[in-house]
């Protein structure tokens, strides 16, 4: 085999179980304290929003009722909390109602506080309501919640600014109230984005890191699962053949059928000859097989002890994470691995080379210096937008050559 072994061929797909565990560690540990804390900020803002009220409560003319707009908002509230607790992960119906339920203290409260402004009288449901949507967005979509908080602020701005005349700079409140009623949305949803982001970006180098202790030639979680599924298959057939369902000679769609099997078969047990820790890490990293490729023809990598093996796929993590500019955006990082020479009693040391493009030496985090030192010695070239990480990794003598190549066939190559 010879070239380069693009981990990036076809699109990226999640091992079934491992999906099922990051859904779970995200749901069940991380998001459960992230929805925690973003509802009892919430439940702090609902209430100034409050006793802004008790404080204004007495501006009020007669004729104005400044608690059915409050009487409204419970009633939703109250709803929402008995849906959550048959149903916590909000049914879309549930979703919708919601929505359309906010208009009515939002339309209460903005007619009871019309032409009020002067006296110092905002509006405090309607910025309640959209302060409530905070919650939402760790249930279903962000999206939405930000639009119909901006759409919540933007009403109250508006009634604000038309009683400029009357009011002078105490519309200043008025626009202050409805950035309070829009900002805190935001800053949930884009809490929600980044929190997402990474704990998916720890949860895939935790899944990927199970790599590290495999045997050299070991296959990956993508490759257990396939050969499993292909187990199954030809496990049906042969049971079909023996209970008699299947005659013999079989018939053709059945004969077809065991013949790809045997193709996938004999193709994964081919490709697993040389595939080593390194190249299933990359692969079945939803981060890493975007911009990675892998050029180690032999599985040298595979000699690499457990700490090298980790300095290494943190390396290259740590490069792969590394924002880039538009131009660069196509760029990958290059890594290739070859043998020193070596005789039938003593294996010379490991020669590694990551080439990275789109990226200044500058722009590196300082922490992947140190991973290259668990590595062996590493020597730098950089210029203005590329990098060439040249290693020397030294090796256990004693481990086993590749069996895919034999002994004395290999060279030092570049």
């Amino acid at each position: 085999m010879s070239g380069l072994h693009s981990t990036i061929e076809r699109s990226f797909r999640r091992p079934a179980r491992s999906a099922r565990a990051a859904v779970d560690m995200r749901e069940r540990h991380g998001g459960r304290r992230m929805s925690a804390g973003i509802t009892i900020a919430a439940a702090v803002l609902v209430a100034g929003h409050f006793v802004h009220l008790l404080a204004t409560a007495g501006a009020y003319p007669a004729g104005r009722d400044p608690w059915a707009a409050w009487i409204a908002l419970a009633v939703v509230l109250a709803g929402g909390v008995v849906s959550r607790l048959f149903s916590p992960r909000m049914p879309a119906w549930v979703y919708l109602a919601l929505f359309t339920a906010l208009a009515v203290p939002v339309g209460l409260d903005l007619v009871a506080t019309q032409g009020l402004l002067h006296l110092g009288v905002a509006p405090t449901a309607a910025a309640a309501s959209a302060v409530v949507l905070m919650p939402v967005t760790t249930l279903r979509g962000r999206r939405v919640p930000v639009v119909v908080a901006g759409v919540i602020g933007a009403a109250i701005a508006i009634v604000s600014l038309l009683q400029l005349p009357a009011a002078g700079s105490l519309v200043v409140v008025g626009v202050a109230v409805a950035a309070s009623a829009v900002l805190p949305v935001v800053v949930a949803a884009l809490a929600i984005v980044g929190f997402r982001r990474l704990v998916g970006r720890e949860l895939d180098l935790s899944l990927v890191q199970s790599t590290v202790q495999t045997p050299r030639s070991a296959v990956g979680m993508r490759a257990s699962e396939e050969l499993a599924r292909l187990d199954f298959d030809a496990e049906s057939l042969l049971e079909d053949v023996g209970s008699g369902r299947l005659p013999i000679p079989l018939p053709t769609d059945a004969a077809l059928r065991a013949g790809a099997l045997a193709a996938k078969l004999r193709v994964r047990l081919i490709e697993g000859r040389s595939d080593t820790w390194l190249k299933h890490a990359v692969t079945e990293s939803a981060y890493l097989s975007r911009r990675v490729t892998i050029d180690d023809p032999e599985g040298d990598a595979g000699v690499l002890a457990p700490a090298q093996r980790d300095g290494l796929l943190l390396t290259l993590w740590l490069i792969a994470g590394e924002r880039r500019p538009r131009r660069a955006a196509g760029a990958r990082v290059v890594v290739r691995v070859r043998s020193e020479p070596f005789d039938d009693d003593e294996r010379g040391p490991l020669a590694i080379e990551i080439e990275v493009s789109g990226v200044a030496r500058r722009h590196l985090d300082p922490a992947i210096w140190d991973a290259l030192g668990s590595l062996g010695s590493h020597e730098v070239v950089s210029t203005s937008d590329s990098i060439r990480i040249e290693l020397v990794c030294p090796v256990d003598p004693n481990a086993p050559a590749a069996a895919s190549a034999p002994r004395g066939a290999r060279t030092r190559g570049r």
